[in-house]
């Protein structure tokens, strides 16, 4: 997982892709709350190998009403554009049962709700990026009754190895 400012995230050296959708990215999240909701496809959009933003206005959920999830494919950023919420995230061990697997949205929920190995406190400006392997519980209640989020899906495959520049 990396934790890290709008800002900086064109700093990371991830791949032809992320250097190819990262600019088209800040042009979304410079919208602010501005922005509709909706589906917003860049560098191509998944048809071509690029990836998929969806963004969503809703009321978030009390931590007993959340689920940890996971996907074997995509990596996710996860980022509030306005309000705020708590993102938990679990490195997987491989022991963990399974409550849901749809192969075809690439997408597993967990029975369990092990301690959280991060909390962290998504506000506007920042993301999270969720790799494979690590288990993420999203859209949990912290201080506000309304959040707008943005969720950028992007092949695993695509990425190169985390560093920064």
């Amino acid at each position: 997982m990396i934790i890290d400012t709008f800002q900086r995230g064109s700093r990371y050296a991830l791949g032809a892709l992320w250097s190819e959708f990262f600019p088209e990215l800040m042009k979304l999240v410079e919208q602010g709350e501005a922005l509709p909701d909706g589906r917003y496809p860049l560098a191509g959009g998944p048809e071509q190998g690029g990836v998929m933003v969806s963004v969503e206005t809703y009321e978030p959920k009390d931590e007993s009403q959340a689920r940890y999830e996971s996907h074997d494919l995509m990596a996710d950023i996860q980022a509030v554009l306005s309000g705020d919420e708590f993102l938990d995230v679990f490195p997987l061990q491989g022991e963990e049962v399974e409550s849901m697997r749809d192969n075809g949205r690439d997408l597993v929920f967990y029975a369990e709700k092990p301690e959280a190995a991060c909390r962290v406190h998504l506000r506007p400006g920042l993301f999270a990026l969720v790799l494979p392997g690590e288990a993420h519980m999203p859209c949990q209640r912290a201080c506000s009754n309304k959040v707008k989020k943005l969720v950028v899906k992007i092949p695993a495959d695509k990425l190169s190895a985390p560093h920064c520049r």
